[in-house]
């Protein structure tokens, strides 16, 4: 299992005389973590604690094993951060945002305007890193602020609401350049309340519900894909075939006539499935994995369906 780069432990925090998170317990090691949760949950507040940028009541937090905030500059100096309010350097082009930023983090200017080139080329911003930023699109404007998180070629990426205004085009764009610097090995916190952003991009999920964690751990604990429940649909799922495929070493059968229920052997292997399916003269339609989405999977434990971990 990989060693956890973000971990936080009873951590309380107030803000305006309100304890905005209360008891946060959470380990992740995973390659993208999505951040996720309503309006008000605290997700804001806890990127501001993980930066160092807020102070917390109570608790103890450690991003890339450096204490926080008392190594919050080290921190930041190896973290990229895509807010979700800030724009780009007002009054310049694209490339004068990112070239900006790259000297903000401590480069020289030649050293920034080469790194800028290299981010934008990247992100694929062409001839645009030229114009006047104050005339982009919410894409182009949102994937100059992406190069100005990268200039500085951190470590990791803590990402806040990063298609938030974009359309569909331009925001299947941008998850795929975030998955792609996933790839290439950054960890990457991904804050966003479209669920669908962080099922495409994160492998882990934290989700928080009135200041306090309702799940932390693998995106497939909470849909529970991990269980091995499979669900085939067709004709000639009878009892006969139920009982045969209990032998084969498939567990907890249910269902019968035109679907059936079952969970996976432990070596995951479904070719037996098959081959009593040809040998019993059934017909599949469909098989494939029985779970909720991860938006009806969060929903169920925000109404309290499952228990947080």
């Amino acid at each position: 299992m990989s060693q956890a780069w973000i971990d936080i432990r009873d951590l309380r925090l107030e803000r305006g005389g309100r304890l905005v998170l209360q008891g946060v317990n959470a380990s992740l090691a995973g390659r993208a973590v999505g951040l996720v949760g309503a309006n008000g949950a605290g997700k804001s507040t806890l990127i501001g604690a993980l930066l160092g940028v807020l102070k917390p009541s109570s608790g103890s937090i450690r991003v890339l094993d450096l204490e926080i905030p008392l190594r919050a500059m080290d921190l930041r100096a190896r973290a990229g951060v895509m807010a979700e309010q800030a724009g780009v350097f007002p009054g310049g082009s694209g490339v004068d945002a990112v070239v900006f930023a790259g000297m903000l983090s401590g480069l020289s200017r030649r050293e920034s305007l080469r790194r800028s080139h290299r981010a934008l080329d990247a992100l694929d911003m062409g001839e645009e890193r030229y114009r006047p930023a104050h005339g982009y699109s919410t894409g182009m404007k949102q994937r100059t602020k992406l190069a100005m998180s990268l200039v500085h070629d951190p470590e990791i990426l803590i990402l806040d609401e990063p298609t938030v205004g974009l359309d569909p085009i331009g925001r299947t764009q941008l998850l795929r350049l975030i998955r792609d610097l996933r790839d290439q090995g950054r960890r990457i916190l991904l804050s966003t309340h479209v669920l669908q952003d962080a099922e495409t991009v994160c492998d882990e999920m934290l989700l928080l519900q009135g200041g306090v964690v309702a799940f932390s751990g693998a995106v497939g604990g909470l849909t529970g894909a991990e269980d091995g429940r499979m669900l085939a649909t067709g004709s000639g799922f009878d009892a006969a075939f139920a009982s045969k495929l209990g032998e084969l070493g498939f567990g907890e059968i249910s269902g019968s006539g035109e679907r059936i229920v079952f969970r996976s052997r432990a070596d995951g292997d479904l070719m037996p499935f098959w081959r009593l399916a040809a040998e019993s003269g059934v017909e599949v339609r469909f098989l494939g994995r029985d779970h909720p989405t991860l938006e009806e999977a969060v929903i169920a434990v925000m109404e309290g369906g499952q228990g947080g971990k």
